[in-house]
């Protein structure tokens, strides 16, 4: 996995230089707290359906595979993805509207990143591809709508 945005910074200039000790302790305690409920999961209307795949074909698939497999060491892969599969879709929609860019580490120093598309594609189309990638290759994460990537691109709460 890889972070981006505000998360980005935490690892470039904190997380990166933790002991496995310190990281341990973490994991243990982030185990420790309870799972959130999974909502029901809308399904992409039929119609929206073409367009999301549309465009995936034409922005996504070159980096991100037609499968969503990605390509290891350069581009995430988004089948069976974490950050895809969450309830909410918030971390997808942001990644579509504003890109994102992973922090040089040790171990990754030239980290590929994603260009922002909130200047190309229309809310209904971030919508409709963020659903396609949400529930395809075995994803099943609830669908997104427009009203969802209209207050994001607005940075508004629900």
């Amino acid at each position: 996995a890889s972070a981006s945005g505000p998360m980005a910074e935490v690892v470039f200039r904190s997380t990166q230089y933790l002991s496995t000790d310190d990281l341990q302790a973490m994991a243990a305690y982030l185990q420790t707290l309870p799972a959130p409920r999974a909502p029901a999961v809308p399904v992409v209307p039929a119609s929206d359906a073409p367009l999301g795949a549309k465009v995936y074909t034409q922005h996504c698939a070159q980096c991100h595979g037609d499968q969503g497999e990605g390509r290891p060491g350069a581009f995430m892969a988004l089948a069976g993805n974490r950050a895809v599969n969450l309830p909410d879709a918030s971390n997808v929609v942001r990644m579509v509207l504003q890109g994102g860019y992973p922090p040089a580490t040790a171990g990754n120093p030239r980290p590929h990143g994603m260009p922002p598309f909130s200047h190309q594609l229309s809310d209904a189309q971030i919508a409709a591809v963020s659903s396609f990638v949400r529930q395809s290759w075995g994803n099943m994460a609830p669908a997104v709508g427009t009203i969802e990537v209209y207050r994001a691109r607005e940075k508004r709460a629900p």
